[in-house]
């Protein structure tokens, strides 16, 4: 393996010249053309800096600790997060955040013996984490600490459901179906059927509670909830959907049923999974969760300083996305 003495002989300087060019402090110090010229021969040699002796000497190893969960989304997420560290120069350490509190503090133990200088907690649906009182440098993306004066970062749940509905209501739907999942205790599917409610309360309208149907999330769940909302004399003209999952169950039941869409049914989103919204006809309007704008800003925060992120969550607004799958109901 390369060294520094050998990378400082290729290059005819000083193996003090080599350290600065390399740790990336040569500006102003060290000629530009003799950074080149270090920099090639590094590269030549195969050289690659000793981390972990850096980290020794600086008390610091500029490495985030990404405690996470698996799913579709949280896939997103890691390159949101790991695109802000590399832009700084910082490395990202993966692990999964569990199904108990055990498993997330053994997580966060295997990051802390790996002397990360940061940590983000990020649960793919909204929810309160142990946030382990050892950590200084820390927030939760997507969720709330257990504890006061932790940094984060939540979408404005409620207020998205009342802008989607808002915009059915506005294309002059007033029968307007809920598909959601039996998930009583999850904030996220509180927040989205409170909006929901709230906007036909607003409009003067009274919830129909046959228009709203849970189910467990599967396709095989979607489906079934969709038919019972979609197989009736008198079904609704709109359907707003918990997720974009759940809507492709409408798709899927709206066509068994020789519906059209948007011209006898108008479906609407929530998450705004492009690798969904975009891949199917027509293409789904839906709400989109500020994930990336989440992840980049708590993220570049964290590791810039603590101090640079308020103490407590902080809301970011969701973006409705228009596609072809709302349109005024048929006369």
């Amino acid at each position: 393996m390369a060294t520094l003495a050998d990378v400082a002989s290729a290059a005819g300087v000083s193996t003090a010249t080599v350290s600065l060019v390399l740790s990336g402090k040569a500006e102003g110090r060290v000629a530009k053309a003799t950074a080149q010229r270090v920099q090639a021969a590094a590269d030549e040699a195969g050289y690659v800096r000793n981390a972990v002796a850096g980290s020794l000497r600086s008390r610091s190893t500029r490495t985030l600790g990404l405690v996470s969960e698996r799913s579709t989304s949280s896939g997103a997420v890691l390159a949101d997060v790991l695109a802000v560290c590399r832009e700084a120069g910082w490395s990202m350490l993966v692990t999964d955040l569990g199904h108990t509190p055990k498993e997330t503090r053994e997580a966060v133990r295997e990051l802390r013996q790996r002397r990360v200088d940061a940590v983000i907690y990020a649960p793919t649906t909204r929810q309160k984490v142990h946030v382990d009182r050892a950590l200084d440098h820390v927030a939760v993306l997507n969720g709330y600490a257990d504890r006061p004066g932790v940094p984060g970062a939540v979408a404005d749940e409620e207020t998205g459901a009342v802008e989607a509905v808002g915009h059915l209501l506005a294309l002059g739907h007033r029968r307007i179906a809920h598909l959601t999942l039996d998930r009583d205790d999850d904030v996220t599917v509180r927040l989205r059927q409170s909006g929901y409610s709230g906007a036909l309360a607003a409009a003067g309208l009274t919830v129909d509670p046959s228009l709203v149907v849970a189910c467990d999330g599967t396709p095989s769940g979607a489906d079934r909830a969709a038919r019972a909302l979609l197989d009736r004399a008198d079904r609704p003209t709109a359907v707003f959907c918990y997720d974009d999952a759940l809507a492709l169950g409408v798709y899927r039941q709206a066509r068994a049923l020789g519906l059209r869409l948007p011209e006898d049914l108008s479906v609407i989103g929530f998450d705004e999974l492009t690798v969904l919204a975009e891949n199917v006809a027509p293409q789904l309007t839906a709400l989109r969760l500020p994930r990336r704008d989440m992840a980049e800003w708590v993220t570049s925060g964290l590791i810039g300083g603590a101090g640079e992120l308020p103490r407590i969550p902080t809301v970011f607004t969701c973006e409705l996305i228009e596609r072809g799958s709302t349109a005024a109901p048929a006369a």
